[in-house]
């Protein structure tokens, strides 16, 4: 194993110290090859006291501690660690935290097999895992929280470390977007778990975070922005004015630091002036620097019972999409799973899986003549073993924890045979087949709908790769009908849910894929009109064992929510609703014409 610097800043921590200690105590990485550097901000409580006498201290490759005289920050303070340390990784973690026991491990693991322009690593956070979205298929993120992650030293000194006039909160942004101002990469590691005990309950607001988080937004836009970003930041902080807040002396602070912000921003902006030849260019999501994932706080836990779960894929002569697909599948933190692949027509995708992919556990077979998606969806479930299965379009990808978080919460709720979680519809232009190149064009959550069988009557909200459900339902009720090209999904749904309940989960754990030119949006929709009468004709005279409640419950939800489409609009960005209106009035304009 490689030895480790691991540095944490405290500051009146005394109640942390301990428990963050024996956390990496009772860890399977080596002792000996962890580095342990505290850096104290002037504390004023037993910290030092705490750090001086941990009984255990001698059980690390060394154990050093250095005592401020004034509270510098936090990245100053992380900056200080660093230059009073010599490991090759460097990990910058806060003294709220526990760590898993593989936490380390898994860390140093995917730091040893990445490339050499590989800055950062960032671990994953519990019981609150951090919501902007990340590359479900490379990993890479746009920025990193700065409360667990791992950096190469050597680099770190290359892009001039933390910024140490930002005092707190936003520091973690400021250094990611220097690594890739300066072409460098930064990766998400799922499968290292730190439990950090950041906020006492969720949603909760803290009077430092929120003033200095808003503030440094201001002082990024200065420093990485442009001119415009700097004004669309004086809007957003000036609305801080109206903002109701249950801090004293509201008003009084944001205007003080308003005022101040016009010599700050200078010495911010000096820094896009000595640094022109970049052509990095920052993202500002009004108070955001990524697009956030619903589910910002979802209790993350790891299920104690680990089912054998079947990805089910069809694919169909497509290996470059299927590669994306086959690796959000590696990249699962769950791993008790097969993958369950069915190619309609000739082995095409065969010789790609069988180089690529050895270390999945993977059940292929290809028909050779052309049957179609629906035979090919039920050969794929009669072809898998586990006790759970979900369907997984080979133009579809999983976010890591998709299949953790589903089958978790299957396990804690027997009496539900499936669940489901949200998914983000992304609209795609493709470039290029094969190398698989395409442009991403924006990231929308159309269904957001608790599990409701009159709504599920009327059209599908679950997205083909949303689901994971018992096996028992396909033994029991059979799969696909044959008989349809399209929205054969929805029909195996309301099937299964005429008869069984499904357990929702307020989370994106995964992306399907749209075309996003609006010709393609038309046929597809034709397609759908046609065999939505089709599938709905099928249910008409359907008969049920359900009780008269489970119907009085389902419809007083749709009576009491608000109208359906104020309700979508009100979860759209601008973007999104304008790409909306254009395919509307596209396919309305081509059923006048005919």
């Amino acid at each position: 194993m490689e030895n480790l610097d691991i540095v944490i800043v405290t500051y009146n921590s005394e109640k942390w110290i301990e428990r963050c200690l024996e956390s990496m105590i009772s860890g399977k990485y080596p002792l000996e090859n962890i580095h342990l550097t505290f850096v104290d901000n002037k504390s004023q409580d037993k910290t030092k006291e705490i750090i001086d006498q941990f009984a255990k201290s001698h059980y690390f490759g060394s154990y050093n501690a250095h005592y401020l005289e004034e509270n510098i920050g936090f990245g100053a303070a992380n900056n200080y660690g660093v230059s009073k340390s010599k490991q090759q990784y460097v990990l910058f973690l806060n003294v709220d935290t526990e760590v898993e026991e593989n936490s380390l491990v898994e860390l140093i693991k995917d730091a040893e097999t990445s490339s050499q322009d590989v800055a950062l690593w960032e671990c994953r956070q519990f019981p609150y895992e951090h919501p902007k979205t990340y590359n479900p298929v490379t990993m890479e993120i746009t920025w990193a929280s700065g409360a667990a992650c791992m950096v190469r030293r050597d680099l770190f000194n290359e892009v001039g470390m933390f910024d140490d006039k930002i005092f707190m909160y936003a520091e973690d942004v400021d250094l990611s977007w220097r690594f890739r101002a300066h072409g460098y990469k930064l990766r998400y590691v799922p499968k290292s778990i730190i439990h950090h005990y950041t906020y006492e309950s969720a949603g909760q607001v803290k009077p430092n975070q929120f003033y200095n988080s808003t503030y440094n937004n201001l002082m990024l836009r200065y420093k990485f922005g442009t001119l415009k970003d700097i004004v669309k930041g004086y809007l957003l902080y000036y609305s801080l004015f109206f903002n109701p807040v249950p801090f004293a002396k509201h008003r009084r602070t944001v205007l003080k630091k308003m005022l101040k912000s016009f010599t700050d921003g200078q010495r911010f902006r000096s820094w896009k002036r000595r640094n022109k030849g970049y052509s990095f260019k920052p993202s500002f999501l009004l108070w955001d620097y990524e697009i956030i994932r619903d589910g910002a706080f979802y209790i993350n836990t790891l299920p104690e019972q680990n089912p054998l779960v079947s990805i089910l894929i069809r694919t169909c002569g497509r290996p470059a999409m299927l590669r994306e697909a086959l690796m959000s599948v590696r990249n699962q933190t769950y791993k008790n799973i097969e993958v369950v692949i069915v190619e309609d027509g000739p082995a095409i995708s065969k010789e790609m899986i069988d180089a690529e992919f050895d270390d999945l556990t993977i059940n292929y077979f290809a028909t050779e003549e052309k049957v179609g998606r629906c035979v090919v969806g039920n050969l794929a479930m009669e072809r898998a073993s586990g006790q759970y299965f979900n369907f997984l379009d080979d133009d579809d990808v999983l976010f890591a924890d998709h299949v953790e978080v589903l089958c978790y919460q299957l396990t804690i709720n027997p009496d539900k045979k499936a669940a489901y979680a949200h998914a983000f519809e992304t609209p795609i232009k493709v470039s290029s087949k094969d190398p698989y190149v395409y442009e991403e064009i924006l990231h929308n959550v159309q269904h957001r709908q608790p599990f409701n069988r009159l709504v599920l009557l009327h059209h599908n909200y679950f997205p083909i790769q949303c689901v994971l459900f018992s096996r028992e339902m396909f033994d029991e009720l059979g799969g696909i009908d044959l008989e349809l090209e399209v929205l054969e999904d929805w029909d195996l749904w309301l099937k299964y849910a005429l008869k069984y309940d499904f357990q929702y989960v307020e989370k994106v754990t995964s992306v399907y894929r749209v075309p996003a030119e609006i010709k393609h949006h038309h046929s597809r929709q034709e397609m759908f009109d046609k065999y939505l009468k089709i599938v709905r004709d099928k249910y008409v005279n359907q008969q049920t064992e359900l009780p008269i409640g489970a119907w009085f419950e389902d419809a007083d939800h749709i009576l009491s929510r608000p109208q359906t489409i104020i309700y979508k609009i009100k979860g759209m960005t601008f973007k999104t609703f304008v790409f909306k209106v254009k395919n509307k009035v596209y396919n309305q304009v081509k059923k006048l014409l005919g």
